[in-house]
C-alpha cells in the first residue's frame, strides 16, 4: 500500500529528526505532545504561507488573505502550547482499544487545540475585563472569542484536521 510506505517514511523521519530527545518524549502521551505540537506548527507556518501566497496573486476568493497570515502567526505562540497540552491529555484519557487511535487521538487533540486556545484566550480577555472592573464587557467577550473561534474553525480547518489526524496516526505508528 503506497500510503503505508510514505506514513513509515514520514515517522522514520520523524523519528531521527523530530522532537524525540526532548524531555520525557520516550512517554507515549507527552510524545503525541511534542508530535502534535510540532505539527501545529508546521500547519500554522503553512497556512500563514499560503495566506500570503493568495494575497499576493490577488486571489478572488474573498477573504483579507494578508490579516489571516499574519493572525495565524500571532497565534502561533497560544496554539503550539494548548496543541500540546490538548494531545497529552487525549493520550492518557483515551482507552488504548479505540480503533484507529491514532487517527482518532490526533482528530480530538485538533479540536482540543482550538477549544483549549480558545479557552485560554477567553480567559485573558475575563480577566482584563475583570481587572478593570468592565463587568459589563463579559458578554462582549463571549461574542469576541466565539467569532475569532468561527473564523479561526472555518478558514483552518481544512489543513489543521488531515494534520492532526496524519500527525496522531505517524505519532503510533512510531512509538510501537
Amino acid at each position: 500500500m503506497e500510503s503505508a510506505g510514505f506514513l513509515t517514511a514520514l515517522g522514520t523521519t520523524c523519528k531521527r529528526y523530530g522532537p524525540g530527545r526532548l524531555p520525557r518524549a520516550d512517554r507515549r502521551d507527552v510524545g503525541a505532545g511534542y508530535a502534535l505540537a510540532s505539527a501545529a506548527t508546521g500547519a500554522t507556518l503553512l497556512f500563514a504561507a499560503v495566506s500570503w501566497g493568495m494575497h499576493g496573486i490577488g486571489s478572488p476568493v474573498g477573504s483579507d488573505w494578508e490579516f489571516l497570515g499574519t493572525m495565524s502567526l500571532l497565534a502561533l505562540p497560544l496554539v503550539v502550547p494548548t496543541s500540546f497540552a490538548a494531545a497529552v491529555l487525549v493520550w492518557r484519557a483515551l482507552p488504548a482499544d479505540v480503533p484507529h487511535f491514532g487517527a482518532v487521538a490526533g482528530l480530538l487533540s485538533t479540536v482540543g487545540t482550538y477549544l483549549l486556545a480558545l479557552g485560554a484566550l477567553f480567559a485573558f480577555y475575563a480577566a482584563v475585563v475583570v481587572l478593570e472592573g468592565r463587568f459589563d464587557q463579559i458578554l462582549e467577550a463571549v461574542g469576541f472569542v466565539a467569532l475569532i473561534g468561527f473564523v479561526a474553525v472555518a478558514t483552518t480547518c481544512w489543513l489543521t484536521i488531515p494534520v492532526g489526524i496524519v500527525s496522531g496516526v505517524v505519532h503510533e505508528r512510531v512509538t510501537r
